[in-house]
């Protein structure tokens, strides 16, 4: 888990710091200040997890991350400092076993000073980050051994790359129609694949087809005919049933569909397994995604956080903050920080305000917002124009 993050003179910040929770937590802001330029960067040191961190070769590798994930002007590391500041950039990672990662470059770095205390024996999982745009129906292009990375990776930054790659991971729904679904999170599984009604399967193509279906039980087809046997055996297996006779291309089917089922595939091929201490990082999943739908999706991300994921979004949409605040339940152990986001007049950079308690939150862009379109259906409902 990540238990802090502090980052000094890098691109709007000039110095602000994060005590993360371990469940859920919201970014809030304007735009400008900065929200998925701090969530890349947590997971640009995130992603450094395996051994020898302080080694000329990891310090490359994580250079080389900062330029595929920002995509600077002139692709140069120096234009990650914050314009006008006299000392160098830093940024430190700080998980909650007492480990940490720290960064320092300045204006005229072409490289970066990177160290830490990881001690692992192999790399470990890799954190997710979502990107606000979906990645589903881009992954045969973006995986295509015919199309060449570097031009791929100039029209998309890194997190799409990234998630591309982590989408075609094998998993359960490759091979068979069977998903042993762990305990932890097969409510959500079932869940996700209600709310849209089928599953996103990757196809011979390297692309991805949408499978109308839903997930049922039916009887174990290896179950022992011993009576005394059949005590030590579950009766049924989970298997997913395919409604339909033709699966279409992810492109058919609704963008907001595409973002729920990339959640989805991920939990099936395990790429994120709650408890594994990776975050789960997510950009605006309000992005096309019809409101009906957040009420789910919140719920899902709930019960993905209170069975050991970290997940760090930013948002700008009303109806999610408020269903985080309606749907938490204390009784649960849940647990969500929002952080807002802002600048003001007599501080440089962007500064920010966290709290535990969505009644606690400032006026912010959201809720600004919300408050002058009530504002304008009551002067119009009382006969006046909206101001």
């Amino acid at each position: 888990m990540i238990a802090s993050f502090k980052i000094e003179n890098f691109t709007v910040f000039e110095k602000l710091e994060l005590g993360l929770s371990p469940r859920i937590n919201v970014i809030i802001g304007n735009n400008g200040t900065g929200k998925t330029h701090l969530l890349k960067a947590i997971y640009a040191l995130s992603r450094q997890n395996g051994t020898g961190i302080s080694t000329k070769k990891s310090a490359t590798n994580l250079a080389d991350d900062f330029l595929r994930l920002f995509m600077p002007n002139g692709n140069k590391l120096n234009a990650l400092h914050a314009d006008g500041a006299d000392n160098g950039a830093h940024i430190l990672l700080k998980r909650s076993d007492e480990t940490s990662v720290k960064v320092d470059f300045n204006n005229r770095s072409t490289s970066l000073k990177i160290e830490g205390d990881i001690p692992q024996t192999k790399p470990g999982p890799e954190p997710v980050f979502i990107p606000t745009k979906e990645v589903l129906s881009l992954v045969s292009g973006l995986r295509n051994s015919k199309h060449d990375l570097a031009t791929i990776e100039m029209i998309f930054d890194g997190t799409y790359v990234d998630l591309a790659k982590q989408l075609v991971q094998k998993g359960a729904d490759d091979n068979s129609q069977s998903l042993e679904i762990d305990p932890r999170f097969s409510s959500v599984v079932r869940e996700l694949v209600d709310l849209v009604g089928g599953r996103y399967k990757l196809d011979q193509n390297g692309g991805f087809l949408f499978e109308a279906g839903k997930y049922v039980e039916k009887a174990k087809p290896d179950r022992s005919q011993s009576k005394a046997g059949q005590m030590y055996q579950d009766s049924t297996v989970t298997r997913f049933s395919p409604t339909g006779r033709n699966a279409l291309s992810s492109n058919m089917t609704a963008e907001g569909f595409r973002k729920v089922g990339m959640l989805h595939r991920l939990l099936c091929n395990g790429v994120i397994a709650p408890g594994d201490d990776t975050p789960l990082i997510w950009d605006e999943p309000e992005s096309n995604l019809n409101p009906k739908l957040m009420k789910q999706l919140v719920q899902a991300l709930l019960e993905l956080s209170r069975n050991g994921q970290q997940i760090i979004l930013a948002t700008h949409d009303y109806v999610l903050l408020k269903w985080f605040d309606l749907l938490m339940d204390k009784g649960k152990e849940d647990h969500i920080r929002f952080h807002v986001l802002g600048k003001n007049e007599t501080a440089k950079g962007v500064h920010v305000t966290s709290t535990d308690e969505y009644s606690q939150l400032r006026k912010n862009a959201i809720s600004n917002t919300v408050a002058e379109l009530y504002d304008a259906e009551i002067e119009r409902s009382l006969g006046g124009a909206p101001a």
